[in-house]
């Protein structure tokens, strides 16, 4: 059967197959940097993200989800002027924000990285996310842009290429160069980000001129329409805010875990690398669902505006009620294999024996975490962009909360248990408004049974199989690898047998999908 081009799935296909090269190019980045950085640099690295994290919320997170949003509106009405101009004054916008937060950083980096940040080693790396910052803002905005207008082509090119880049630019300077001082490596990893951001923005730059009257639909002018201010006012603001203050609020836990560490006897390096191991390594492992997960709220962001524009509820229910579904799926397989066969895939990667650890309790952290993208994204899109905001922001103040109390009694290991509590509360707010706005009743048996019983044998099945293996003296990749496959295969048969047939699920959504 075939798909519809402008279909959500169609375009969540594509995007998911393109999420999946990432990731697997992601992979090879983070192994690599493992491997020649070490795990202290690492550490490092998590460490001046959330400087990136705290300058993208405040110049990007509102105006990104408002240009996709407007965007979608405009393009729905055959207003080609409309979404050109949400372009062009976003980006005006971002420049403006920028400026204001590249002259604080260019004149206190000192303070910023050895105070703040509390490593004087990162000052030549923060000094460069600058420019890495400068360009990923028009490509965002691009990105977010095409996203709007459900044309996905330019946004997997330029992504695959900017993967691609960066790994080869980040670990051939690392190889070539091999910098003794993990702060030199830090900034050379960095310059690795700013060059694959290069070709990243001239390839959607050259895409959006080609676009034309095709895509966006017919120019008559090219003043930025009335109102846009206060459209993209009403959208961003409130998302910015709590990006913002979220991103502050998760800083200060990033800051606090290797200080709480300290505190507890823990020598700095030490800290600093059992902190990179889990945040570099573990996790982004357990991540590895939302290739699957951002590429399906992506595509029915536009959607869900434009039915909450046409006041169009019965789409919206169903669209929601799939939606939850298939991150329920996904989140169901990623157990079968992460719970039972996680740890030793870790350390297979990586090749580092903390690789892995406390693995029980990130799989559960993981699970709220991936209902908590889904139900964000539902109520950004139909205009409750408030609420998902509020959510957030109280997961921020629950995580360094109960960071606060965990990691000095318990080690690194407390800060898994502080993630399952603060997602907890926040993917529990978004469930709720989301019933109450959609007015959608809890499918209980398609929704969580099916695939978490489906889940569950897998992960039994897969652990059997492994442990059978390894027993008999196979050696480990190989043994894993039949436990990954055995996890899959079982996963696929019981949904079957309890009324889902996988291939024949996806074929309607994609045939059924406007």
């Amino acid at each position: 059967m075939k798909m519809r081009k402008q279909s959500v799935f169609y375009n969540a296909f594509f995007l998911c197959l393109s999420s999946v090269g990432l990731q697997c190019i992601g992979f090879v980045y983070r192994i690599g940097l493992s491997r020649f950085g070490g795990a202290q640099v690492m550490g490092m690295y998590q460490l001046i993200m959330p400087a990136y994290s705290v300058i993208m919320s405040f110049t990007m997170s509102g105006l990104t989800l408002a240009v996709s949003r407007l965007c979608a509106q405009y393009q729905a009405k055959g207003d080609g002027d409309g979404v050109r101009g949400v372009v062009r004054f976003s980006q005006l916008v971002f420049l403006c924000l920028f400026c204001c937060a590249a002259f604080c950083v260019f004149l206190f980096p000192d303070f910023i990285a050895g105070t703040v940040l509390g490593e004087p080693k990162i000052k030549m790396a923060l000094l460069l996310l600058l420019p890495c910052l400068f360009l990923t803002g028009f490509e965002n905005i691009f990105k977010s842009c095409f996203h709007g207008v459900k044309y996905i082509l330019p946004p997997i090119v330029s992504e695959l290429t900017e993967q691609l880049v960066r790994t080869v630019a980040g670990l051939g300077l690392l190889i070539v160069l091999c910098p003794k001082d993990p702060g030199v490596a830090t900034a050379l990893i960095v310059l690795g980000m700013v060059i694959s951001e290069v070709f990243s923005v001239l390839i959607l730059t050259s895409f959006y001129r080609k676009a034309g009257d095709r895509v966006f639909g017919p120019q008559r002018q090219t003043k930025i329409p009335k109102g846009m201010f206060r459209k993209v006012a009403a959208i961003a603001v409130p998302v910015s805010s709590a990006g913002l203050l979220n991103n502050f609020l998760s800083s200060t836990t990033t800051i606090l875990i290797p200080n709480r560490l300290m505190a507890a006897g823990v020598s700095a390096q030490e800290a600093m690398s059992s902190f990179g191991v889990m945040v570099g390594m573990t996790m982004p492992l357990l991540m590895l669902p939302t290739a699957f997960i951002h590429p399906l709220t992506t595509v029915l962001l536009p959607r869900f505006s434009q039915y909450s524009t046409q006041k169009d509820l019965a789409q919206t229910k169903r669209k929601a009620g799939k939606a939850i579904q298939v991150t329920s799926m996904l989140i169901a397989a990623s157990l079968a294999v992460m719970v039972p066969l996680g740890r030793t895939l870790a350390q297979m990667i990586y090749k580092q024996p903390a690789a892995g650890e406390h693995i029980l309790p990130l799989c559960a952290a993981a699970f709220f975490t991936f209902y908590h993208i889904t139900t964000g994204s539902i109520l950004n899109g139909i205009g409750m962009q408030k609420q998902a905001s509020a959510s957030i922001v109280v997961t921020g103040i629950s995580e360094i909360l109960f960071t606060w109390m965990s990691v000095g009694r318990m080690g690194i290991g407390g800060y898994a248990l502080a993630c399952i509590g603060s997602e907890l509360v926040g993917v529990t707010m978004n469930f709720y408004w989301v019933i109450k706005a959609t007015q959608i009743r809890i499918q209980w048996k398609n929704w969580f049974a099916t695939p978490f019983l489906s889940g569950a044998a897998a992960g039994c099945c897969a652990w059997l199989v492994f442990s059978t293996l390894i027993r008999q003296g196979c050696p480990q990749i190989p043994a894993t690898l039949s436990g990954i496959g055995t996890a899959i295969a079982v996963f696929g048969l019981s949904l079957s047998f309890l009324g889902i047939r996988v291939w024949d699920y996806f074929r309607k959504l994609y045939a059924k999908q406007r």
